[in-house]
């Protein structure tokens, strides 16, 4: 009998696996394991891991990785004072490739080839050392052999002799030179296929992890665990696929999680936090036709925690709807991202930022309402209508503008004018005299008007007398208007 089947255990923690080579090798570690007779608490502080890794490792949950059996057969040798059989260690090597050919195919292929690499190697360097030890003898016999030529009439017969085993020793050699030759070339050949599968891996961007389950197995764990109570783990191994898994496979994971309403909300923010913001980006349909859900405003905020001057652009870019011309989702992660921002000027920043990216015009009217609503320092947001149109984007300017003139009364928006600069007033002015949307231009000359502000009134009447837009007014619409520009006219004729 082996040292690994003297420490197989009970089999209980099997019938709690879902993979049975996994649980199979859970096994044999938990009775070497035991044999070390310290709690598992102990044992993770010493070798520098997580509780709750050792446990499943022990439990048959997780695929325990190689320096981990490693390290554990080290420590149960020193603590018993005498080594596993040879025997044993490539047995319990046996099992754990076994578990990860069925875990992971590619990795369990990419790890039996590096094996036979190393065995190569040890050929090639047996080889080596055998081929010093020849050379090294044939040597000693080519030096023999002289000396027994100089007497060859007496040593004929030991001559013959030695100079048979002279060419049997090239022979040797020349076999010994061969097979390194070979050992080479294989090496060789394993060396390139280990770095063509190394490099495929890699191409596939957020692979499972070597000790992933496949997906059906992982959500049974979960179910497991919930019924145990086991709810911090359960939490751990979903915040661990949510960067480890493939993109589908999370997807797939978000659906069942919503089902099973089992805190979806913490799974998508996850997503958002740790996987890279091109996978964010593709991952936000998902989100998305979850329609309006705290699943979705977790995902929301934590994407809009991502966001930058320097990756505003991409985001508003990933999130528009093509296919509908929507900037809905874009708009909504973006007023999140506006109302985290610490001043006027970094609002400013990240929303031109964000437009960077396209010359078409834009619907972001969340942010704009975001950036309307203003501060204390900047009321109806004109600083940052200005900023925003001397950056150059008037169609972002202008649905500030409409979002401004709905909200606080028309004395405010007077008092909010005046506090800004000649050439802030000037922008403000050039901003509403290009509306497109005439509606919206009389209303704000109108709320001028019953604000009495003669003076900014007759400023922006100019303007607009310049640019010949004065006749788009809608002076119907308000006898108070009417009244103001015809005091205006009358004032300039005199």
């Amino acid at each position: 009998m082996t040292e690994v089947a003297r420490t197989q255990g009970d089999s209980s923690e099997i019938e709690r696996g879902s993979v049975a080579e996994v649980a199979a090798l859970g096994t044999v570690l938990k009775g070497l394991f035991n044999r070390l007779d310290i709690p598992q608490a102990q044992y993770a502080h010493r070798v520098h891991l997580d509780k709750s890794a050792v446990s499943r490792y022990l439990a048959g949950r997780r695929l325990a990785p190689q320096d981990f059996i490693d390290r554990l057969v080290r420590e149960v040798e020193e603590h018993v004072g005498a080594p596993l059989q040879p025997e044993a260690k490539e047995a319990l090597r046996s099992q754990r490739l076994e578990a990860l050919r069925v875990c992971n195919p590619d990795e369990f292929r990419l790890e039996s080839l590096r094996d036979e690499l190393a065995r190569s190697r040890r050929d090639t360097e047996r080889a080596h050392r055998n081929i010093e030890a020849l050379h090294a003898l044939l040597e000693k016999k080519e030096s023999e052999v002289r000396h027994v030529s100089e007497d060859l009439t007496r040593l004929r017969l030991d001559w013959g002799a030695e100079r048979t085993a002279l060419d049997r020793l090239r022979q040797d050699l020349r076999d010994a030179e061969r097979l390194r030759e070979e050992a080479e070339r294989q090496s060789r050949e394993l060396r390139d296929q280990v770095l063509r599968l190394e490099e495929e891996l890699s191409r596939r961007g957020p692979a499972q992890a070597p000790d992933d389950v496949p997906l059906e197995l992982f959500k049974s764990q979960l179910m497991w665990m919930w019924d145990e109570d086991d709810l911090p783990e359960a939490a751990r191994d979903l915040t661990e696929a949510a960067w480890s898994r493939p993109l589908d496979e999370v997807a797939e994971l978000l659906r069942w999680l919503t089902e099973h309403r089992a805190a979806p909300e913490t799974f998508a923010a996850d997503v958002a936090r740790l996987r890279p913001l091109g996978d964010v980006l593709a991952f936000a349909p998902e989100v998305v036709r979850l329609g309006r859900t705290r699943t979705r405003e977790s995902w929301t905020a934590a994407v809009a925690a991502r966001i930058t001057e320097r990756n505003a652009a991409l985001v508003l870019q990933g999130l528009r709807d093509v296919e509908i011309r929507s900037d809905s989702e874009a708009d909504r992660v973006l007023s999140v991202a506006v109302g985290r921002t610490r001043s006027d000027a970094e609002a400013v920043a990240l929303v031109t930022a964000a437009l960077g990216g396209t010359a078409a015009p834009v619907r972001l009217a969340r942010v704009a309402e975001k950036l309307a609503n203003g501060s204390r320092l900047d009321r109806f947001g004109l600083r940052a209508l200005v900023g925003i149109a001397k950056a150059g984007r008037h169609d972002m300017a202008a649905l500030v503008l409409t979002a401004a003139i709905g909200s606080g009364p028309d004395l405010r928006l007077g008092r909010a004018i005046r506090e800004l600069d000649d050439a802030g007033i000037d922008t403000l002015f050039d901003v509403v005299t290009w509306l497109d949307d005439t509606e919206v231009m009389t209303t704000f000359t109108m709320r001028l008007a019953r604000a009495d502000e003669t003076a900014l009134l007759g400023r922006l009447l100019t303007v607009m007398v310049g640019h010949g837009r004065l006749e788009l007014l809608d002076l119907e619409s308000s006898e108070v208007l009417a009244s103001a520009v015809r005091d205006w006219r009358r004032s300039r004729h005199q």
